[in-house]
């Protein structure tokens, strides 16, 4: 027969030995809802001898999804040139990794797209297949776009057993399931996939590139918000919905300890153009419109005074001069010009200007709303690049 100091210790050992499991674990102990209902309902009685778990992830469409495309997922394998350093002396050659997706065959030719910043600099690139074999081939730079941090590459005489098919980012609702496939820290963990949902459309990031000129500056990117986890070695890879198809190419993330589940993917209505651009001319080539501009909102007082400019006009971009023999030049425009849109888009800024401007290729109409001497004219003509 226990002693009462025998069954206090015994109880007060079991509530130390409680509190050190919920001290160093930090788990939830809330008991499970006994009436949880499965999201695939199944029989407890197979007749085909397939056990009820196994039935149920079948229809799990994700699991579908995946298998379809995953073999078109491949790791991108970059020897970079080496760089100088601060002290004059060169480092040398680095090895990066990213993703990237098969996405046409042609003339025995296989066709790869992955993201500009994964290749920049690149010596060589090796593609690593997503097979039993981890298959390597040697590709080469078809083109690159820094605009839109994408670039296309090319494996001569081989062709790859699968191909993903591109579907339509605008088609996606707020919400809807997506799944990011590709090869996050290195091809130790190649194919792997996460899902998520779409959290917004047409999103504008601010990223710092080195312009075809030379000059750095910040460039606003038109992409797709998830909330789906991206890492380190995504980029380039595929943003699926549940049909399998491609609906974005995985480009970045905000990363900061504030923020969790911002994941942002280039849509395939501006990555399909691109690519086609990129196979056929090796470049991206687009309209100058040959002016130089400043911000309507930060003209000085005298200077909307001068050009008559009406007071509740703040958004659009002034022409402070005009460039000869330039479009501008066909389009009659005049330094002291407004424009306040471009087609439909109302142009808030010279940043979001260019980027519409950018969307242009020749042979399309382009129209402008200016406004000159307080009057509001629009100028239209056909794009021509040269």
């Amino acid at each position: 027969m226990k002693t009462l100091g025998t069954i206090v210790i015994s109880v007060l050992t079991t509530i130390v030995t409680v509190f050190v499991l919920l001290f160093f674990l930090d788990y939830d102990i809330t008991p499970v809802a006994t009436n949880y209902e499965h999201p695939h309902p199944v029989s407890e009685q197979n007749t085909d001898g397939i056990s009820a778990l196994a039935v149920a992830n079948h229809q799990e469409p994700q699991m579908d999804a995946i298998e379809k495309v995953a073999e078109a997922i491949v790791g991108v394998l970059v020897t970079t040139e080496p760089i100088g350093n601060p002290f004059g002396m060169w480092s040398g050659s680095q090895i990066g990794s990213g993703s990237g997706i098969v996405y046409a065959i042609r003339d025995g030719n296989t066709y790869i797209v992955t993201n500009e910043h994964v290749i920049e600099r690149a010596q060589t690139i090796e593609i690593v297949f997503n097979d039993a074999d981890q298959t390597r081939k040697i590709a080469e730079l078809v083109g690159s776009d820094v605009y839109t941090d994408i670039a296309v590459l090319r494996i001569n005489n081989f062709e790859a057993e699968v191909i993903a098919e591109f579907g339509r980012t605008e088609d996606l609702r707020l919400g809807q399931t997506v799944i990011a496939i590709g090869n996050p820290l290195g091809l130790e963990f190649a194919g792997s996939a996460t899902m998520g949902v779409v959290s917004g459309h047409d999103r504008t990031v601010s990223i710092p590139i080195l312009s075809t000129n030379g000059h750095r500056q910040e460039w606003p990117m038109t992409v797709l918000q998830t909330d789906t986890a991206i890492n380190p070695g995504n980029s380039g890879g595929a943003l699926i919905n549940l049909a399998g198809e491609v609906v974005g190419i995985n480009s970045m993330k905000i990363a900061q300890s504030a923020v969790e589940g911002m994941s942002f993917s280039i849509p395939t209505y501006i990555a399909i153009p691109i690519i086609e651009d990129l196979e056929i001319y090796g470049q991206v080539t687009r309209p100058l419109l040959g002016v130089s501009l400043n911000n309507v909102a930060a003209l000085p007082m005298a200077i909307r005074q001068q050009i008559e400019l009406p007071t509740e006009v703040q958004d659009g971009v002034f022409i402070h001069e005009v460039m000869p023999d330039s479009l501008a030049t066909i389009l009659e425009l005049e330094p002291g010009d407004v424009i306040t849109h471009i087609g439909e888009i109302a142009v808030s800024d010279a940043a979001l200007f260019r980027q519409t401007l950018f969307t242009y290729r020749a042979g399309d109409e382009i129209i402008l709303t200016i406004i000159r001497g307080g009057v509001l004219k629009t100028a239209a003509t056909y794009v021509v690049i040269n």
